[in-house]
């Protein structure tokens, strides 16, 4: 057996040795890919499993909320308290921007608007909330950035054509008179 001949054998050992190696290579990479498959379906199906409870708590709770079952009592309740603070909390932010919701139709409503100009319906309104642990203790605003505002000119807006109130884009009726606004 010469040189070449032994070279011939190394290098054919080497190359089953390459190839051995590039095949386990190959099927951990395509076991990792299947593992990471098998999770990925594992955690859409979990998902799916928790929007399901979810599905259930709140029909439970659409249905059960006046007179939950006693072991539901507590968290039931905890719900309605915490919607009735964020209702709060929706009033508080409208009135900072000087509205609040239409205590008939629910649209915006401009603070110095007399009428809903979406439904008709006459505005009052209220005092923004207070909300206890949150603006129990707040100082009155200062006015002077009301009345700088106040000076700032906007466009020319349509006009109502009963009390030539200005009036926005989309209204339907006037918030001033309540004459509703021809098509």
């Amino acid at each position: 057996m010469g040189f070449m001949d032994s070279v011939k054998g190394i290098a054919g050992k080497v190359s089953g040795t390459v190839e051995n190696g590039v095949r386990s290579v190959t099927d951990s990479t395509k076991k990792m890919g299947e593992k990471t498959k098998v999770r990925n379906e594992i955690n859409r199906l979990e998902s799916e499993i928790q929007n399901a409870y979810l599905v259930i708590g709140k029909r439970y709770f659409e249905k059960h909320s006046e007179a939950p079952d006693e072991e539901y009592a507590a968290p039931v309740s905890d719900i309605i308290s915490k919607t009735e603070r964020i209702e709060k909390f929706k009033l508080l932010l409208a009135s900072y921007e000087d509205k609040q919701p239409c205590s008939n139709c629910g649209a915006e409503v401009f603070k110095g608007q007399k009428f809903c100009d979406k439904c008709g319906t006459k505005v009052e309104f209220v005092e923004p909330p207070i909300i206890e642990g949150f603006n129990d203790n707040v100082q009155p605003a200062n006015d002077n950035f009301q009345q700088t505002a106040e000076l700032v000119q906007e466009p020319v807006k349509p006009v109502c054509p009963n009390c030539n109130a200005v009036l926005e884009p989309a209204q339907r009726f006037c918030d001033k008179c309540g004459t509703k606004i021809g098509e």
